[in-house]
C-alpha cells in the first residue's frame, strides 16, 4: 500500500493534460480490451495487459502479449508500471478505478462490446485515445470487408448447437449467436430462449437434432470433468446427420477481428 499512498500524494504535473498527447505507457486489465489494444498500440506503447492475455486458450493475441507485463486489476500492480493511461471496462473494478484516478492517472472507461458493430465502435474509440486513429480505421475497414465477404445472404441453412465447458452454451445476444446467424445457421440455444451465456443440457441437444455441433476441440486437450461432454457417448446418437466443427474459444470469446476466423470455419461447415 505504500506505493499507492505515495502515488496519491504526488502533485499533478503542470502544463497540458495527459489527454492532449498520445499516451506512452498504456495498461489494459480486461481480456477483450487487451485483444484490441494489442492490435492498435504502437510498438512499446502498451506496457501492461491482463494476465489472461497470456493464455493461448483464451487469447488470440497470446504470442504478442507474452512480450508485455501481465497485470491483475489491483492498484499496486497497475501503478508499478507507471501508466499514463489505464483502460477499464466501465462496469467493473470501481474501487481500483477510484484509487488510480486519485493518483492522477488518466482512465478510459469503455462499454462491453457484444457484437461486431459494437466492437468496431470500441476499436475506433480506443484508437483515438491511443493516438492511433489510422490504425483503428484500417482494422475496422478490414473487419467490414471480411464481413461482406463471409456473410451468408440466403435463408438459414440449418440448426447449430454450441457446447462449451460445463455444458455451457452461447445464447441469444452472444458473439457466437451473431456469428452463427451471419454464417447461415439458427442457434438452438437462442431458439430455446437461452440468453447470452447459459447451459444447454445434452438432452436438449439430442431433442433438437442440430445439423451442426460447435465444440471447442482444444478444451479436451487436457481432459477434465468440465469438458468431458466432447466425448460423451450420448452424442453418438447424432452420428450420421450432425456435422461437427471445432472452433477455439479464443475466436469467439470477445467481439472483434478474431471472430472472422470462426466465421470462416462456420462457412466451411455449411458447405
Amino acid at each position: 500500500m505504500l506505493r499507492v499512498l505515495l502515488a496519491l500524494l504526488l502533485p499533478t504535473l503542470g502544463g497540458a493534460p495527459a489527454w492532449a498527447q498520445s499516451p506512452q505507457r498504456v495498461v489494459t486489465v480486461n481480456l477483450c480490451l487487451d485483444q484490441m489494444a494489442l492490435r492498435l498500440a504502437a510498438p512499446g506503447q502498451l506496457v501492461g495487459v491482463s494476465y489472461l492475455a497470456h493464455d493461448p486458450w483464451l487469447s488470440a493475441e497470446a504470442e504478442r502479449a507474452r512480450a508485455i507485463a501481465p497485470v491483475r486489476a489491483t492498484v499496486e500492480s497497475i501503478l508499478d508500471l507507471r501508466p499514463d493511461l489505464v483502460i477499464f471496462n466501465k462496469d467493473s473494478h470501481v474501487g481500483a478505478k477510484r484509487l488510480i484516478g486519485s493518483a492522477g492517472v488518466p482512465l478510459l472507461e469503455v462499454p462491453w462490446a457484444a457484437s461486431l458493430d459494437e466492437a468496431e465502435a470500441l476499436i475506433l474509440r480506443i484508437g483515438a485515445a491511443l493516438g492511433r486513429d489510422d490504425r483503428a480505421r484500417e482494422i475496422v475497414d478490414d473487419m467490414r470487408l471480411q464481413r461482406r465477404q463471409l456473410t451468408w445472404t440466403g435463408p438459414a441453412t440449418g440448426l447449430a448447437a454450441v457446447l462449451q465447458a460445463n455444458r455451457g452454451t452461447s445464447g441469444k445476444g452472444s458473439v457466437m449467436d451473431e456469428l452463427l446467424r451471419l454464417s447461415g445457421f439458427r442457434n438452438l440455444a437462442a431458439d430455446l430462449g437461452i440468453a447470452t451465456f447459459g447451459r444447454l443440457p445434452l438432452e436438449a441437444v439430442l431433442a433438437g437434432r442440430p445439423d451442426l455441433l460447435v465444440l471447442d476441440g482444444n478444451a479436451n486437450a487436457h481432459p477434465a470433468r468440465a469438458t468431458e461432454f466432447v466425448d460423451h457417448h450420448a452424442l453418438l446418437a447424432l452420428t450420421g446427420r450432425t456435422r461437427l466443427v471445432s472452433i477455439p474459444l479464443r475466436m469467439s470469446i470477445c467481439a472483434g477481428p478474431d471472430n472472422f476466423a470462426a466465421l470462416r470455419l462456420l462457412g466451411e461447415a455449411r458447405q
